[in-house]
């Protein structure tokens, strides 16, 4: 009866509860089927005990689950939302663009030009994980760059990470398209990424290199000189560039950039605007510099130092400063290898050498008209007296009694009687001898008048040019022979005669001895030579002007000025100097042949200024080893002059510069006094 219960009385019993008679029925079913025992087995109820410790593990894991969950959301939720953001945004330096430098007619010498390069990173490249050898390996197929380059960037062979440098810039001045190229590699290279600079773009490269100089990459010694320079930046190496470096460099700014997955940059939102350098105005004829170092090189070839100095004798102004052999300035800016900068340093004509400013040559004859101005200032001589050239001169030996030294002129067989106009022009020795150290009945000036009036003339001492490497040059006496000469350290009279026509030891640069032309030209002015005249503002309005500074003033009587013209000009119309002639306009000059090295031409000589009546330029041409002064300096003079005189109305001939100008930066406006400060510090 039990067995043939409906279906639907079953279904009506509480789900929960098991009849004892289901039990027994199904016991016996599992006796004769042995299938039915597991099925039993299966439908046995849970004990309480397991019940329990199932629900607590269940428990905990749900509340284990809900604790993480509020510690990521609320507790941490900032700190991994702040994380989140800074692998989203990045703060890059935005360099400011050098200042312009333009010449005295406003045409720009330099330019800059938006640049991309490729820096590594050691820190970054750690947290990558990277792999030193792979990554070079990479950089060299990427870059076409053999391992030398690496190694001398600083990479270690052994591949240690912690001898990577901590930076190195491993590629300058790309361009976008290459940037672009390289961009779907960038993710195979850790710790390497893109900087944005400008590159440093010179018009003449050669002419103005000594004047202007160059930049290049910061060093070690920058960074600890400078705390406000960073690792990326270019800065000024030498001439201008780094004489006026703090207010050409301008100001960095800053950029959040916002950066994809992979590192690549998708829009950027400029904080603090760049700010770039100062514009400089010089007192440099670009032309005319142009022309300088046109011509020197036609004659030497590059092949011989030399050296123009051209300065305005109103105010000291340098209207071109040549030095030759120059170099490519645009080299540097992109970065030379180890090996091509010593090749220029191994050079035996020094290309990086600035001789006008830093070479310290034996004067030569070209120092004869101080001399003779002192011997006038002095009453030493009247300039119509006329002293017999023979030849030589002959003075006891000191070193071998009973036997004579003997000094000689250049011109075999003397000059015969000549006056001082004549001895100018004709650059006598004898002459010089005599009125120097005295002769016979003729007094001389003496060694201490000598450098006395060599010293007022600017000689043995720096003229406060602003470029680095200003030498003074040396005017040895007596007490200076005796440092340098202790096997021999009595003073002579032959030493004397030495210095009085610019040799034993008389040392002077091509700057001071166009200064001093200058002064012979002026009336007696002795100006300090600068290059930087204003600084200026992005509409070309002068922010400050530089004054010029006479260093002394009525060197000697304004009538012995006239009469040592009068001799200058002799040298053009009968003496040494004849060809100057072809000068649209009157020259004044005097030529010089300076012993150099036994064995080795002469140093060759020119001082010259025009138009002789109220000059407008003095010029100093020095060539070495090459010969006479007459020969050699003397057509490069001419080449010069007649240019000048032919264009000097026509401004500069140096190609307009296209200055590059970049959406977010402001033109540099110079501080109050700026040049001051700049001055104070060299």
């Amino acid at each position: 009866m039990r067995l043939l219960l409906s279906k639907k009385h079953l279904l009506r019993r509480s789900r929960h509860r098991v009849d004892p008679e289901e039990v027994f029925v199904d016991a016996a079913l599992a006796a004769r089927d042995p299938a039915r025992a597991f099925e039993g087995r299966m439908e046995r109820p849970l004990e309480n005990r397991s019940s329990f410790w199932f629900l607590v593990i269940v428990a905990c894991g749900i509340g284990y689950l809900l604790v993480r969950s509020f510690s990521l959301q609320v507790v941490s939720g900032n700190d991994f939302f702040a994380q989140s953001q800074e692998n989203r945004f990045a703060s890059r330096t935005l360099f400011a663009p050098r200042g312009i430098i333009r010449d005295r007619y406003g045409d720009a010498l330099v330019e800059n030009v938006p640049s991309l390069g490729l820096v590594f990173d050691r820190e970054k490249f750690i947290e990558a994980q990277g792999n030193v050898p792979r990554l070079l390996t990479d950089l060299s197929v990427i870059l076409d760059k053999p391992k030398e380059f690496f190694d001398e960037l600083g990479f270690p062979q052994d591949g240690t990470v912690d001898k990577t440098p901590r930076k190195a810039f491993l590629a300058r001045d790309l361009t976008r398209e290459e940037i672009v190229a390289l961009a779907p590699r960038l993710d195979d290279l850790p710790g390497v990424e893109v900087f944005e600079s400008f590159q440093r773009k010179y018009l003449a490269p050669e002419a103005l290199s000594h004047l202007l100089g160059f930049v290049g990459k910061v060093s070690a010694g920058d960074l600890e000189a400078h705390a406000d320079l960073a690792e990326e930046e270019t800065i000024g190496k030498s001439g201008i560039e780094v004489f006026y470096d703090a207010i050409l460099r301008g100001n960095a700014g800053k950029k959040i950039v916002e950066v994809d997955s992979k590192g690549v940059e998708t829009r950027f939102r400029l904080t603090e605007e760049p700010r770039q350098g100062v514009e400089l105005a010089l007192t440099i004829d670009g032309g005319l510099q142009q022309k300088v170092y046109d011509v020197i090189m036609g004659y030497t070839g590059g092949k011989k130092g030399a050296s123009t100095v051209i300065i305005d004798p109103a105010n000291g102004a340098v209207r071109a400063l040549v030095s030759v052999p120059g170099f490519n300035a645009n080299r540097f800016g992109h970065g030379l290898s180890q090996k091509e900068f010593s090749a220029i340093l191994q050079d035996p004509l020094k290309p990086l050498f600035n001789r006008a400013v830093a070479g310290e040559f034996p004067s030569g004859s070209v120092i004869k008209p101080v001399f003779a101005a002192a011997a006038l200032e002095e009453g030493i001589i009247d300039p119509a007296k006329k002293i017999f050239d023979g030849g030589y001169i002959e003075i006891p030996n000191p070193y071998r009694p009973g036997e004579v030294s003997r000094f000689v002129d250049w011109k075999k067989g003397g000059h015969g009687w000549v006056d001082m106009y004549d001895a100018i022009a004709y650059s006598v020795n004898v002459y010089f001898y005599t009125i120097g150290g005295g002769y016979k009945d003729q007094k001389g000036l003496g060694i201490e008048r000598i450098k006395k009036y060599a010293a007022r003339f600017g000689l043995g001492a720096a003229l406060g040019i602003d470029l680095p490497g200003e030498k003074s040059g040396s005017i040895p006496d007596p007490e200076t022979k005796k440092r340098t000469e202790p096997e021999n350290p009595d003073w002579r009279i032959g030493d004397t005669y030495n210095i009085s026509i610019g040799q034993g030891g008389l040392r002077a640069t091509p700057l001071q001895m166009a200064s001093l032309t200058a002064a012979l030209g002026n009336g007696g002015t002795l100006w300090s030579p600068y290059i930087m005249d204003a600084v200026r503002d992005e509409e070309g309005n002068v922010v400050e002007k530089r004054e010029p500074r006479a260093i002394r003033d009525h060197l000697v009587r304004p009538d012995v000025f006239a009469e040592i013209a009068k001799g200058m000009q002799g040298t053009v119309t009968y003496g040494t100097a004849r060809l100057l002639q072809e000068v649209p306009v009157a020259v004044a000059a005097k030529t010089g042949t300076a012993q150099s090295a036994p064995g080795k031409l002469p140093h060759a000589w020119v001082i010259a200024y025009a138009p002789a009546e109220k000059p407008e330029i003095a010029v100093a041409v020095m060539v070495e080893y090459a010969g006479e002064g007459a020969t050699v300096a003397v057509p490069i003079t001419n080449e010069i002059l007649k240019w000048y005189f032919s264009h000097r109305d026509h401004g500069s001939k140096i190609p307009q510069a296209v200055v590059a100008t970049t959406p977010g930066v402001s033109p540099g406006i110079a501080p109050e006094g700026v040049l001051s400060d700049v001055h104070n510090a060299h």
